[in-house]
């Protein structure tokens, strides 16, 4: 298994956002499915450079290195087999993309995108909200283009 700070900056990136942090338990789970996953996952015959971390305890991040050898959609799909697999041990939500998440006070506050239009529009969130863009395809964005201010997110498209 290759740990995230030794995967490349063009690593492909997928975001999936909890609907609820985790549990210590949670983790220990997360952990340990995750861990067997990569240990058998494979494209085209070959174990698949990847891995998966869990970020703030409710942002599971999967990193793909497919520049030498291209990952096959089936590897993708299994991928989103493991995401619901966890939804269901976990009794959370990880494919529901119409979540929005942003900092408050130092804490993660996660809700649908539609009550996140909301708060926007009442100006309760506004340009400089900390918000997560899971929208990012790269390591590298993920890194500098996650945690931002609302204004440099997709997100923007929802200031009046």
């Amino acid at each position: 298994m290759t740990q995230f700070k030794n995967m490349p900056a063009h690593s492909r990136a997928w975001i999936y956002q909890s609907s609820k942090e985790f549990t210590e338990n949670d983790k220990k789970i997360f952990h340990e499915l995750s861990e067997t996953f990569l240990e058998n996952w494979i494209s085209h015959n070959k174990p698949v450079k990847g891995t998966i971390e869990l970020f703030h305890s409710q942002f599971v991040v999967v990193l793909i290195d497919d520049l030498d050898d291209k990952v096959c959609g089936g590897s993708i799909d299994a991928s989103q087999r493991l995401m619901k697999e966890l939804e269901q041990e976990l009794n959370v939500t990880l494919l529901d993309r119409m979540l929005a998440a942003y900092r408050k006070d130092g804490k993660i506050i996660s809700l649908p995108l539609h009550e996140f239009r909301i708060l926007v529009e009442s100006g309760v969130l506004n340009e400089n909200t900390i918000v997560f863009n899971n929208l990012v395809s790269t390591k590298e964005e993920f890194e500098n283009n996650w945690e931002v201010p609302l204004k440099r997110s997709w997100h923007k498209q929802l200031i009046a």
